[in-house]
């Protein structure tokens, strides 16, 4: 999913100081100690999803007149 970019591909740390933070299926792993960060896609939905969930106002039917 993330292709490596930029500055050469460094091993994961070894330090055990650590913060992870979890946002929109994103993970991000960030040594106190050195800084490295790690970026990974997180494991995948904790629930049902519908296409409704995601769709915008335009996307809705229009009200049927009466």
């Amino acid at each position: 999913m993330f292709a490596k970019r930029g500055r050469g591909t460094r091993a994961k740390c070894e330090h055990v100081n650590r913060i992870t933070v979890k946002n929109a299926g994103i993970e991000r792993v960030i040594c106190e100690s050195c800084g490295h960060v790690s970026i990974n896609a997180d494991d995948g939905l904790s629930g049902s999803v519908t296409r409704s969930q995601f769709e915008r106002v335009v996307e809705r039917p229009a009200p049927k007149a009466h």
